[in-house]
């Protein structure tokens, strides 16, 4: 493809290149990515600044710079550049160039929020999945970043779109938006589900945390909000297309729920009032939190014409998603065993409070967890302090301590863990598991809060295979040959 293509969309405010029909062979800001004949985008970025590498760029092969700033580095590589303000919009923008901009012939749903993007994601792709249509899911589950760079995320859109299929459903994460890593890309619908304190290690505040959820709406041709939650208007300002609402609470929204009953581990079952009709909705999911999954989900498959039959399949047909308050199964043991990805403040106390509304009297809850280092340090004396107030024994370890010492971390969770209720501190994770397998009672229920569906460990040694599942497992053999 020739350089001109990728300029169709890009305001050039600068550049030294002389011949546009210069042939190109790939795009990235990846430097080991880099090859001959292709472009290298020069990423300022939170730790490093791509700009320094423009000279490593040109001997892997670039043949053309994307920049911000015309800095030293760039002037000694001395390779042709075009000069634009943002390079993280212009990468999105040039990556979906090279792969033929899949993403104007497929549906998009992008589904925002703190907390329920996977369960959402899944509910409404099930739906889809039951009308008859090939659903791509884009998401948690689905790799390491909730919403994939644009190297990635266009090639996956690609072979989606190559592959037949039609819509996409996909998480898209408050990084991803603020970072202009969808730059381009148009919604046909937008979910927002709720706004917790999370990320603001990364954010200044909550404020411009909702602002930059609220980006996915600015490119949205509708919007559907959580009335409930206190942001929702505040992320729908930026809307640009049609406002929908749906509440648990008030009829004032436009979708709302009445009869809502409990069955607690079996689910629950309400009905959903629409504009127009009213459809009964069950699930096998459990706990509040879900209930708005489902609603929220139900909702938009809603607006979006599918019929009532099919919502009810769809909903009713998913039994658990993984990670998500997803019960181990151990065998024969007088003791459950749930994982959970909760790992904010918010996530945490819905997932214990959940668990507390369906145990009987004489079940006593546990609960395992840590919080992640790099990362928001101001949540972790809070999580310390929900799970002394609402388990019944507080087991505290590490979680993804990446660079910073893991009992630093433990350390600021103390401060919040109630000294005068039950609990230990076991460091190592694989250990606390075991201690936690080992220690149960009968008739505990167990939760491994934190890490959900992931299968690894980080820590300054870097990352490793860490299945909680396996380990619970192992747990459990051990135990029983122990008696």
């Amino acid at each position: 493809m020739k350089l001109y293509n990728y300029l169709e969309e890009i305001e050039v405010l600068q550049t030294n290149v002389t011949h546009f029909d210069l042939e190109i062979k790939g795009v990235s800001s990846r430097l080991d990515e880099v090859e001959n004949g292709f472009i290298f985008v020069c990423i300022k970025g939170m730790r490093k600044d791509g700009h320094t590498f423009a000279v490593s760029a040109k001997e892997s092969g670039a043949v053309l710079l994307v920049v911000e700033d015309i800095t030293d580095a760039v002037t000694v590589a001395g390779l042709p550049y075009i000069r634009v303000k943002n390079t993280r919009a212009t990468l999105a923008r040039m990556c979906a160039k090279a792969y033929g901009n899949p993403e104007r012939a497929l549906k998009f749903v992008g589904v925002t929020g703190t907390n329920g993007k996977t369960s959402t994601c899944r509910l409404l792709s099930e739906i889809y999945t039951k009308a008859g249509q090939r659903v791509k899911t884009i998401g948690t589950l689905d790799g390491n970043l909730t919403t994939p760079d644009p190297e990635d995320f266009f090639k996956i859109i690609r072979n989606a779109f190559d592959s037949g299929y039609e819509r996409v459903v996909m998480e898209a994460s408050s990084h991803s938006l603020y970072l202009d890593k969808l730059d381009g890309v148009r919604f046909d619908y937008g979910i927002f589900t709720n706004l917790t304190p999370e990320h603001l290690d990364f954010h200044r505040d909550m404020d411009e945390y909702a602002m930059a959820k609220a980006r996915l709406f600015k490119n949205a041709d509708c919007g559907l909000y959580n009335y409930d939650d206190s942001y929702y208007k505040k992320v729908s300002s930026l809307s640009s297309g049609r406002i929908y609402t749906y509440s648990t609470l008030d009829s004032a929204a436009d979708f709302f729920i009445k009869d809502y009953v409990s069955k607690g581990t079996d689910g629950f079952e309400y009905t959903l009032v629409t504009p127009k009709d009213d459809i009964k909705i069950k699930s096998s999911l459990c706990g509040r939190f879900n209930v708005y999954n489902t609603l929220a989900a139900s909702s938009l498959a809603y607006i979006d014409g599918v019929d009532a039959d099919v919502i009810r399949e769809g909903i009713i047909s998913v039994k658990n998603v993984s990670g998500r308050l997803e019960k181990v199964e151990l065998g024969d043991v007088p003791f459950s065993v749930y994982i959970d990805y909760a790992h904010s403040p918010d996530a945490l106390e819905k997932v214990l409070g959940c668990i507390r509304d369906f145990k009987r009297e004489d079940q006593r809850i546990t609960i395992l967890f840590g919080c992640g280092g790099d990362r928001d340090r101001t949540k972790r004396r809070v999580m310390g302090q929900i799970a002394s107030r609402l388990a019944d024994f507080v087991i505290v370890t590490s979680d993804n301590s990446r660079s910073e010492k893991a009992s630093f971390i433990i350390d600021e969770i103390m401060k919040g863990i109630d000294k005068e209720r039950p609990y230990v501190v076991i460091e190592n994770r694989r250990e606390a598991i075991e201690f936690a397998v080992m220690n149960a009672r009968e008739n505990d229920i167990v939760l491994l809060a934190g890490k959900g569906h992931e299968n690894y460990e980080i820590d300054s040694l870097g990352k490793r295979y860490f299945n909680e599942k396996e380990i619970a497992a192992e747990a459990v053999c051990k135990r029983l040959k122990g008696k």
